[in-house]
């Protein structure tokens, strides 16, 4: 027996719940405070609430604030690589870079999809004069460093004998990928010209794509060069290794604050899972991935799971208010208002325009 067709009225009732569903689904804000909500049940389940606040009763807050200052100290080390990225794109004062740098931690903290890393080179852009196509190619430099530092760190951690991670060939894999990637960029980045080239091809191309890419060619260029020259490479590889020992130390002094008796090796593989759901967002602010990943770190080297998301909870409630404090304190510093944090234009001042110069060939 065939149905009733459905009445116009019926699809018009229907109309508005629909596009209210295609509303949710397409809120990022609403995606991400679900998936969050539903990592933070599942960190909470079975916990003993009243352990739970034991752990944080008898906590041991003055080891903060070393673990702040240490952080501190490695932002400072952070600005200083990314002043070498930026050789030839451009003179920056160390404490704006310092400052760029803690605005876009305060954004990230607050803001979904690591928005963070483009205000901090709108900022240096704005303020500065700095090219924004260098100062995104310095910043993709300074990335493969890190990744390719960070799979020392990842291959370390999975090989240590309490994680117990048996996938070996994986692991090659891992190492095999992220030294063709660095090859790979340290090979285009001595070869590829810094000047726009007189390829063929490229006079193929649509005439207002030509412009684009010869316009913004020698600045990407500019901002390869720290990966160009290989003493400035090499710095770079040793403040990026200094910079993962001081997050290390970071954490361990976060273990000392919520009395975890650990090796170092657990804080090593702490910081390995923390920096790779750093690079790879899936909620803004990291909230439940951030206790989700420590917990099962720590059940590891048998953490109970009470005091495990006290030192989860605990550092990440401290690490976001430090972060938003050291943010607005550099806004303040800096001049800046919420409006010049995502402005897409903006001159340099007229008092930095010396300072941010763009340096001799």
């Amino acid at each position: 027996m065939r149905s009733e067709p459905e009445s116009s009225d019926d699809r018009g009732a229907d109309a508005p719940a629909a596009r209210g569903r295609r509303t949710i689904l397409r809120n990022p804000w609403l995606i991400q405070i679900a998936v969050a909500a539903v990592l933070l049940g599942l960190a909470a389940w079975q916990i003993n609430f009243a352990k739970l606040g034991e752990s944080f009763a008898h906590a041991h807050y003055g080891w903060l604030a070393l673990a702040a200052g240490v952080y501190v100290s490695s932002r400072v080390v952070h600005a200083i690589e990314w002043r070498i990225t930026l050789t030839k794109v451009g003179r920056v004062p160390l404490g704006g870079l310092f400052g760029a740098l803690l605005v876009g931690t305060l954004v990230n903290a607050v803001v979904p999809a690591s928005a963070g890393e483009v205000v901090k080179i709108q900022v240096i852009a704005n303020r500065y004069g700095l090219p924004r196509t260098g100062l995104v190619a310095g910043r993709g430099a300074e990335a493969i460093v890190n990744a390719a530092i960070m799979t020392i760190f990842i291959l370390t951690s999975f090989a240590l004998p309490s994680v117990g991670y048996g996938s070996q060939e994986l692991l090659w894999l891992l190492a095999a990928a992220a030294a063709l990637v660095f090859g790979g960029a340290v090979l285009a980045s001595r070869t590829l010209p810094e000047s726009f080239p007189s390829w063929r091809w490229l006079t193929r191309l649509p005439r207002g794509l030509h412009d684009v890419l010869e316009r913004h060619w020698p600045r990407f260029a500019d901002g390869l060069e720290m990966i160009r020259r290989p003493h400035l490479l090499t710095i770079e590889i040793l403040l990026n290794l200094f910079g993962w020992g001081v997050d290390v130390l970071i954490f361990w002094a976060y273990g000392e604050a919520f009395g975890l008796d650990l090796p170092l090796a657990a804080y090593l593989s702490v910081t390995v899972v923390i920096a790779l759901i750093t690079v790879f967002p899936i909620t803004f602010g990291n909230i439940g991935t951030y206790e989700i990943a420590i917990l099962s770190v720590l059940s590891l080297y048998a953490v109970s799971p009470e005091r495990a998301l006290a030192y989860a909870a605990g550092t990440h409630i401290f690490g976001t208010v430090l972060n938003i404090g050291l943010g607005l304190i550099a806004m303040w510093l800096m001049g800046l208002q919420p409006r010049d944090v995502f402005r897409l234009r903006g001159s340099a001042p007229a008092d930095t325009v010396e300072t941010a110069s763009k340096p001799d060939a």
